[in-house]
């Protein structure tokens, strides 16, 4: 298949990427979902999802076929996420990141790309300061992790340790009708811009729903809730950012809410303090959602980034 045709043919959703493959591992007693696409004699890129009712069929909808035409491409699902069920225990930020080491290793790879997205970028950003050796470079969308605190923190607070209130989404959602799921969909999408394929999307979002409701699992993921104190964050990723030794494209949506714009500016002058090469890319008219909002340009960037590194 040439490149033309197969940019053609894959235009969007895990099951038109090249090559799709599904894998189940069995990781420090727990499961993880893993696809795969690509030539396998193509550069490695993992690819990892955001929190809350995230996954890696719902972030990387667009751009995991649109790399599987160019690399070998593994799109991860977190615990808890997709098809990772059940998990046990508490999942910190340090726990998510061994048990992807040791998913990553039974997969044989060694050397590889990472590109995150929210909480995957967090993960990309920890695991590569554990792991330098092994992580050839980064494409992070608005990383979780950069902040001291967030809006309304005191209330934030509050709202996690009132009992029950953090099953309320999960117990709402579930209850949804296709139409309101569909609603439910376009409203995380920053105005002026829309889901490329709604109904695969939002079939993904009610799977997701019905995970979390099914295994009886928080709205937002432990990580999240850990950092979360009553004036400020907990932990943040400042201290381990100056370790990253790979270059890194910093992404973020002009209009997102999520993470700030001096947040990413601080997080790209310690990665350059660190002694590592680092850029911060603004995309127009998106938000947290970047890689869904805005997937060409999105596909675009990382791409170029990648073939900067010598790839193609």
């Amino acid at each position: 298949m040439n490149e033309i045709s197969a940019t053609i043919q894959s235009t969007g959703g895990f099951e038109n990427a090249c090559e799709s493959k599904h894998h189940m591992l069995e990781v420090q007693g727990g499961p993880i979902s893993v696809y795969e696409a690509g030539d396998p004699q193509k550069p490695k890129i993992i690819m990892l999802h955001g929190a809350m009712y995230d996954e890696a069929r719902f972030s990387w909808d667009q751009m995991f076929p649109y790399l599987s035409n160019h690399y070998h491409v593994f799109a991860i699902d977190t615990p808890r996420h997709g098809k990772s069920r059940p998990w046990d225990g508490n999942l910190t930020h340090t726990r998510l990141v061994d048990i992807l080491h040791d998913g990553i290793t039974q997969l044989g790879l060694d050397r590889f790309h990472l590109i995150g997205l929210s909480m995957g970028g967090a993960l990309s950003i920890e695991y590569a300061s554990r792991y330098p050796n092994s992580v050839r470079s980064m494409a992070l969308f608005e990383p979780g992790g950069l902040g001291d605190k967030v809006d309304w923190q005191f209330i934030t607070w509050l709202y996690i340790k009132t009992p029950g209130m953090l099953r309320m989404l999960s117990k709402r959602y579930v209850k949804m009708d296709d139409a309101s799921i569909n609603k439910l969909l376009h409203s995380i999408f920053v105005k002026g811009t829309s889901p490329t394929d709604p109904d695969r999307l939002a079939s993904i979002l009610k799977d997701e729903i019905r995970g979390k409701f099914q295994y009886g699992e928080k709205d937002m993921d432990d990580w999240q809730l850990n950092a979360i104190g009553p004036f400020r964050l907990t932990w943040n990723l400042l201290d381990k950012i100056p370790m990253i030794q790979c270059p890194t494209l910093w992404l973020r949506g002009a209009d997102s809410v999520l993470v700030k714009q001096q947040e990413m500016e601080r997080a790209v002058h310690l990665a350059k303090e660190g002694g590592s090469e680092a850029t911060l890319k603004i995309i127009e008219k998106a938000g947290h959602l970047l890689p869904l909002e805005q997937p060409e340009l999105a596909n675009q960037a990382v791409k170029r980034f990648l073939d900067d590194q010598g790839l193609m």
